[in-house]
C-alpha cells in the first residue's frame, strides 16, 4: 500500500494509481509493458514480453548499432557491454544478444531496453510512454530547487517517449481531436522498471488522467479535450479495458 500511496501522491492524485512488481531480471521493461496492456486485442509482436523483445531485437539496424559503438566509446556506462572482450561485432551477432532474455541469462547478461527499445514498444502499441525517471539528475541545493528540477525549474523525472498525433498538436489550443493513450512507468534510481495503472487501468487515455497529473509532463499540459474524447468517454474507455 506505500509504493501505491507514494506513487499517487507523485502524480498529485491520491488514491488514483497503483505501481505493480514486476521481477528484476534484465526483462522488465517488457514484462512491465505487458502488464499493462489489456490481453486482447494485441498486435502479435506484444503478445508477450518475449515477442516484445524479439521485436526489438528485429528493428535495429547498422545505424543503431554504429550509434551504439559511439556511445561505448564515448563511455557512457549503459553501452559498456560493447566493450568487453566477447561482445558482439555484426549486427546479426547483436540481435543475437538482444534477444537473450534476463530471465534465462541472468539480468547482466541481456539487453536492457533503452530509448529505442521504448519508442519502438510504445510505436507497435500506439501509445505514448510516460515515464517517472528517478534517474533524473539532482540539481543540487544551492538553487533551492527539489531533486530533479531543471533550469527552468520543471521536474526533469517527467519524461514522455512518442508524439501526440500530429491532428493532436495542431489543432488550436492543443485540443485532442482523437483519442490519445498512454503507458506510464517508473525507473527506479537501479534501472528497474515497474507499470503504473490508473484506476486498475494500464493503457490509459491520456484525458482520462486527471489535469494534475497531465501537467507533471511539460507537452501534455497545455492540451485540452474536445467533443472527440470528452472526460466521461475516455472514462469509460478505461472501464471497458479494465472489465476484459
Amino acid at each position: 500500500m506505500a509504493r501505491t500511496d507514494g506513487i499517487s501522491r507523485t502524480l498529485r492524485a491520491p488514491g488514483q494509481f497503483e505501481l505493480l512488481n514486476v521481477t528484476p531480471d534484465g526483462d522488465c521493461f517488457y514484462n512491465a509493458v505487458d502488464k499493462l496492456l489489456p490481453e486482447s486485442p494485441r498486435p502479435p509482436a506484444l503478445e508477450s514480453a518475449v515477442t516484445m523483445r524479439e521485436m526489438v531485437a528485429d528493428s535495429l539496424t547498422e545505424e543503431i548499432v554504429d550509434l551504439y559503438r559511439m556511445c561505448a566509446s564515448a563511455g557512457v556506462e549503459d553501452f559498456a557491454w560493447l566493450n568487453h572482450h566477447r561482445a558482439p561485432m555484426t549486427l546479426d551477432e547483436v540481435r543475437a544478444f538482444a534477444r537473450k532474455r534476463g530471465s534465462e541469462e541472468g539480468a547482466g547478461k541481456c539487453l536492457w531496453a533503452d530509448e529505442h527499445a521504448m519508442r519502438t514498444v510504445a510505436s507497435t502499441a500506439d501509445a505514448v510512454l510516460l515515464l517517472i525517471d528517478e534517474q533524473a539528475p539532482s540539481s543540487g541545493s544551492r538553487s533551492g530547487r527539489r531533486r530533479g528540477d531543471d533550469a527552468r525549474g520543471e521536474d526533469s523525472r517527467f519524461v514522455m517517449l512518442g508524439d501526440i498525433e500530429p491532428s493532436a498538436q495542431d489543432s488550436p489550443g492543443g485540443a485532442l481531436t482523437s483519442p490519445a493513450r498512454c503507458l506510464i512507468l517508473h525507473r527506479s534510481r537501479r534501472q528497474h522498471f515497474s507499470p503504473v495503472r490508473h484506476r486498475g487501468c494500464g493503457l490509459i487515455d491520456i484525458m482520462a488522467l486527471p489535469e494534475e497529473t497531465r501537467a507533471l509532463w511539460p507537452r501534455l499540459r497545455t492540451l485540452t479535450c474536445t467533443a472527440a474524447s470528452p472526460p466521461a468517454a475516455a472514462e469509460e474507455q478505461n472501464k471497458r479495458q479494465r472489465g476484459r
